[in-house]
């Protein structure tokens, strides 16, 4: 429980922020080698979004310092290592239909709201940890 609660308080609020993004905001990508949302591995985009937020809680659990600044801090740290390791090695390493499989302004954006995500979710962990969930 020591550690449980700061992750899944950090992974429910990750789901949240990221399923309204991606699911009212951000438009499905486009190319046709993207799978089709109904046919996505949802256990596998889940199990990947909880090794991130996982990393989170891993950062801020060594830091530390609990607090919502440095969960947040840490949060943001993982969301760019994480998603901006993916998203750069795919851009890079991957081409459909003679170019990248996402243009890189959805590279950038999908970076750049996953940073956001994290710190929100670093945040949530940080907070469960000041309040004593850790110490459980």
């Amino acid at each position: 429980m020591k550690h449980l609660l700061p992750f899944l308080t950090g992974f429910v609020a990750f789901v949240i922020i990221s399923g309204v993004f991606y699911m009212g905001i951000m438009p499905y990508p486009t190319s046709s080698c993207v799978v089709p949302e109904d046919q996505m591995n949802m256990g596998a985009m889940f199990f990947g979004n909880a090794l991130m937020v996982g990393l989170a809680s891993y950062m801020v659990n060594l830091a530390g310092d609990f607090s919502l600044r440095n969960g947040a801090i840490h949060g943001a740290v993982a969301g760019l290592t994480a998603n901006g390791l993916l998203n750069i090695f795919v851009y890079a390493f991957f081409t459909c239909d003679g170019g990248h499989i996402f243009p890189l302004s959805e590279v950038a954006i999908d970076i750049i709201a996953n940073v956001i995500f994290m710190a929100i979710s670093g945040a949530t962990i940080g907070a469960m940890y000041a309040r004593g969930a850790a110490k459980s």
